[in-house]
């Protein structure tokens, strides 16, 4: 699709560019390791130029009237999950409600009313899967209420910042709760990030935190993030994401990146346009990084723990996908077709 438009997407984003506010204005006087993660992103949108987009190396399908979950490190089909498994082990973990500011077991929220309900473990609250996937979902949320399904958010960091995350993004905060320490990543056993072991023990080397996202980045130990990161710069035919407009009309200002979505009306409509995602991934990062040591967690070593998603039937789950790396997260049409089937 990039090639087949020619010069049109690169001439739309300079266009753009040149009435733009200089990044350095943004960030002009922060803390050295958010001029880091600048430099960071550079590279890997740099590097992302040579790599192909990769595919889940498993997709769920109808087995026996369960379906399969494509894990981060494995596959894990539903038919092997064991019945009750990972309500038990979510059982012992605590978690802070946003709206009521109790703690309280994260089985708690579950639906008490015979539906479904979708647990979604996300990373810390000042990474960029965790914007992007809430986004995703807020604009499903009222589908996924229609249809008896209750919807738990979990981010790793302290009330205050999922306080900012909740505002940022548009999240009600009766669905968002905290979890400081990582607990519910740790007893899932999910992807602890690159030079980490497991979620509940520090990193395996006396690397900072800030420099191991480099990597990951890059796609060492974070398998998939450099074809997610190429996708939103090159768009896709096939795919019709209604969730980008309504994120873009929501930020609009007039003045890019936050500009208006019939900007990518000049490309065509009825599917994800270049450079579309990569607009709302561009926005995601300034507001990320110009509040940073709100958002992340006081535990430096969770900023590289990734997240999970989780579909549970009563105390069944249906349906699981631990996140592989840095955008790399659930398919929602995989997450919505087992939360509504």
């Amino acid at each position: 699709d990039f090639l087949r438009f020619g010069r049109a997407p690169l001439a739309l984003f300079a266009s753009k560019m040149k009435a733009a506010t200089p990044l350095r204005t943004v960030f002009s006087g922060r803390a050295p390791r958010l001029i880091l993660l600048v430099v960071v992103g550079g590279l890997c949108i740099g590097c992302d130029a040579f790599s192909l987009p990769s595919k889940p190396t498993m997709s769920p399908t109808l087995l026996a009237g369960r379906f399969s979950a494509s894990g981060g490190r494995r596959g894990v089909p539903a038919s092997r999950l064991r019945m009750g498994a990972e309500y038990d082990k979510l059982s012992g973990v605590q978690v802070t409600s946003v709206s009521s500011g109790q703690e309280m077991p994260l089985t708690s929220a579950w639906n008490r009313n015979g539906g479904k309900s979708l647990v979604v473990l996300l990373t810390h609250f000042g990474d960029l899967t965790s914007w992007e996937y809430a986004q995703k979902l807020r604009y499903y949320l009222p589908e996924l209420k229609e249809k008896g399904v209750q919807v738990t958010l979990v981010g790793i960091g302290c009330q205050e910042a999922a306080k900012e995350f909740a505002e940022s993004n548009g999240i009600p905060t009766e669905i968002l709760y905290s979890d400081a320490t990582a607990s519910a990543a740790g007893v899932m056993e999910l992807v602890p990030g690159f030079g980490r072991d497991s979620a509940q023990q520090p990193q395996a080397n006396a690397a900072s935190p800030y420099l191991r996202l480099l990597p990951m980045l890059l796609g060492v130990g974070s398998p998939g993030t450099l074809g997610k990161v190429l996708y939103g710069y090159f768009g896709d035919r096939s795919a019709n994401p209604k969730w980008i407009p309504e994120q873009l009309k929501r930020t609009q200002t007039g003045s890019f990146p936050y500009v208006d979505p019939s900007t990518f009306d000049a490309l065509g409509d009825g599917y994800l346009r270049p450079f579309e995602l990569a607009t709302v991934r561009l926005q995601n990062m300034i507001s990320v990084l110009s509040r940073w040591d709100a958002l992340t967690p006081d535990n430096m070593d969770l900023v590289v723990q990734q997240g999970g998603t989780m579909v549970f039937n009563g105390e069944d789950c249906v349906y699981r996908y631990d996140d592989k790396g840095i955008l790399v997260y659930a398919p929602l049409e995989e997450v919505l077709a087992a939360a509504t089937a």
